[in-house]
């Protein structure tokens, strides 16, 4: 009898987990679907509300959201909204120039 109860009550708890993940990925599908459509937008304030809304910051999103197989950034560019793709870029990581100001200013300066 204690058997046949722990085993109903076990099921019933791994099927209350179950359902509960199926709608957290029902949410986090519905979150990233916002995110993308949002980056076509092209409105920066739109991206950045709906991403607040979604407790993401910019960073993440930029570098963790793909969209249709491309990164966000590459995705909102591709479709025209290249407001909200410069926005995007700027909080991507791996983005970084270096210049050498005082090698390039050498260059230029007349021998005397």
């Amino acid at each position: 009898m204690k058997a046949s109860i722990i085993t109903a009550v076990l099921s019933t708890a791994i099927f209350a987990s179950a359902a509960h993940a199926d709608s957290m990925d029902d949410q986090l599908k519905s979150a990233l679907q916002d995110i993308c459509y949002s980056s076509l937008s092209n409105s920066t304030l739109e991206l950045r509300k709906t991403a607040q809304s979604y407790r993401l910051s910019m960073k993440k999103v930029a570098n963790g959201v793909v969209c249709n197989g491309n990164d966000i950034g590459t995705f909102a560019a591709e479709n025209g909204a290249d407001r909200t793709a410069n926005l995007i870029r700027t909080y991507q990581e791996g983005n970084v120039q270096v210049q050498d100001l005082v090698k390039s200013s050498a260059k230029t300066k007349p021998k005397a």
